[in-house]
């Protein structure tokens, strides 16, 4: 299936117009449940008197604006119409009126017209009935009442665009902060400490990253990053080649999706005689057919087959974005239906691996939702259109292996439940039963596109983030501080691409690796250190909010040092810090 094929009209009966309609439905109930049953407009409106009469029919009105946000207007209909039972069925006709006024003015008008009788009226009639007494009976001193509290709540102000917008512009700022006059300051205090050395030859490190460039076609509700930095003019990969092939075993080419840069994966190939693991992370949209995806995989074979026998034996890991948001079914700007990244071309993607199997390992790396605290995230979701679309093509998928993550997570549909998620698996095609797939899924820090999602869609790390602030990290959990080396000259950390040790053509590849080893930030950080809010708090007045909006400590500690002033106040005290303890103060 090409996208082109998969652009359908509204009135389409077909799996696509299935898949966007169950999606959005199920979005919607969710927002309707958190508001409601789970008390979501209730804490919103806590401390106010009237919070317990407000609650019901605040909480419609930001689902009102909840459809109007993200759902196009041809489409709001259809969403709602499977709603239309019980009790509520009038409110799904009210989401349709032209603006919110009228949505109230209908609210009201329907518990008014309601027949007095013996029974006790419904409560949100009562709660109404006491709304309205305590303004003199008057609907539209109601209305503007319930519009004023609605605006100082300060929900949905702004569209996705301008929110992106917003977003885009606050981490190109960041990026242009990068080795700028703050940074150059703080790596000046940093080459100023002493370096605990190296015998002999460098030490090699667990893994490094390559950053060809920064970029992606897409535009997926969960990504971190939106503001690419420019491609590098004056790269020089053979340079970084030789420096990576010296300091670690298994290399991750990353940067986005790779598509465009898929000659430079294929020159480290053959150009690095040290590396055993090539792993690289691609969207999976260049599998327009079985001819394309055979030639992406046919060239990464035929560049581990070209390295001379003396050389380490190597292999690709073929990372492939492949999750609820990847594959998500949207509707495009005119009204038609499409899958960002159609399930079709991972399935093509599926089905040529096992042929490549000794050189190349598949991997779908998956985000978790709540599809993953059982093994419905095999039975449902995308992982069922997967294996339904192999089907059409005569394959069986079997699920070899399951295993949870190390610690139990809260399901975002039922916060009240801890339990275990669903992390790795292997799974293959039944032709093919010596070549599995991996399958392996992580939480979505909330930043970038991601600060934007509903509280619901995605699995946070709150549990991990209290124990950390408690002191208490869990061995085996850290701020993952090795070294990615960018086409133009950064050299930055995984878990914290603006925090920059230097520019390896510039300062010099031993300047940047000496740094690592002695920067106290880069070290605090891989400890979650909890004297970092301690000092941050000396420059800045939002912790307790960064704390509050933070999904997980890598999130936290990654939003603590976005800002160079910081990082430059950071590093100088842990200096501080660290000299008063030489001294026994």
């Amino acid at each position: 299936m090409t996208e082109t094929a998969a652009s359908l009209s509204a009135e389409d009966e077909s799996p696509l117009r299935d898949v966007y309609l169950s999606s959005t439905r199920q979005r919607f109930k969710n927002e309707v449940n958190r508001l409601t049953r789970d008390g979501g407009m209730a804490a919103l409106l806590e401390g106010r008197e009237d919070a317990a009469d407000l609650a019901f029919v605040l909480a419609w009105v930001y689902l009102y604006h909840w459809l109007t946000h993200n759902v196009p207007a041809a489409w709001r209909e259809p969403v709602v119409a499977r709603f239309r039972s019980g009790g509520r069925a009038f409110l799904m006709d009210l989401l349709l009126e032209p603006d919110v006024a009228g949505f109230l003015r209908g609210y009201i008008a329907h518990w008014q017209s309601l027949p007095s009788s013996g029974v006790q009226p419904p409560l949100q009639q009562q709660q109404l009935q006491r709304l309205l007494a305590a303004r003199g009976g008057d609907p539209e001193a109601l209305i503007a009442d319930l519009l004023e509290t609605w605006r100082g709540l300060d929900l949905f102000s702004r569209s996705y665009k301008v929110a992106y917008s917003e977003i885009g512009r606050a981490e190109r700022d960041r990026y242009g902060e990068m080795l700028a006059a703050a940074d150059r300051e703080r790596l000046a205090l940093v080459d100023g400490l002493p370096d605990p050395g190296f015998a002999g030859e460098r030490p090699r490190l667990a893994k490094a990253g390559l950053i060809p460039a920064m970029g992606c076609p897409q535009t997926c509700r969960h990504c971190m990053f939106i503001w690419r930095p420019p491609k590098p003019k004056h790269a020089d990969p053979d340079r970084l080649y030789r420096l990576v092939d010296g300091l670690a075993d298994n290399v991750l080419f990353t940067g986005g999706d790779l598509t465009r840069q898929l000659d430079s994966f294929y020159a480290a190939i053959r150009s690095m005689p040290n590396i055993t693991r090539f792993a690289i992370l691609l969207n999976g949209d260049f599998a327009d057919d079985p001819e394309t995806t055979d030639a992406v995989l046919g060239a990464m074979a035929a560049a581990v087959d070209s390295r001379p026998a003396d050389w380490a034996r190597a292999q690709v890991l073929l990372q492939i974005s492949f999750d609820e948001f990847h594959q998500e079914v949207i509707v495009d700007k005119r009204g038609q239906l499409k899958e960002r990244i159609p399930v079709a071309k991972i399935a093509n993607i599926v089905e040529r691996a096992p042929y490549y199997a000794d050189r190349v390992q598949l991997a779908l790396l998956h985000k978790q939702t709540a599809l993953n605290f059982s093994m419905d995230v095999f039975n449902k979701g995308v992982f069922a259109r997967l294996a339904a679309e192999l089907g059409r093509r005569g394959h069986r998928v079997q699920v070899l292996s399951a295993a949870p993550a190390p610690r139990p997570k809260r399901n975002p549909l039922a916060p009240d439940q801890l339990a275990p998620v669903v992390k790795d698996a292997s799974f293959i095609l039944t032709r093919h039963p010596d070549s599995p797939i991996l399958f392996t899924s992580s939480t979505i820090d909330g930043y970038g596109r991601a600060a934007e999602m509903d509280a619901w869609e995605t699995v946070k790390e709150k549990e991990l983030l209290a124990e950390v602030l408690a002191g208490r990290t869990p061995p085996g959990v850290s701020f993952d501080i090795d070294l990615m080396f960018w086409f133009n000259g950064w050299a930055t950390l995984f878990n914290a691409v603006h925090i920059c040790l230097g520019d390896i053509y510039a300062d010099g590849e031993d300047a940047v690796l000496a740094r690592q080893r002695k920067d106290p930030l880069s070290h605090a950080l891989h400890r979650f250190d909890t004297r970092l809010l301690d000092y941050y708090r000396e420059l800045r007045p939002d912790l307790e909010q960064k704390i509050a909006a933070a999904t997980g400590p890598h999130h936290l500690f990654h939003t603590l040092t976005e800002d160079a002033e910081v990082r430059l106040h950071l590093t100088r005290r842990l200096i501080e810090a660290g000299h008063a303890a030489a001294a026994g103060h």
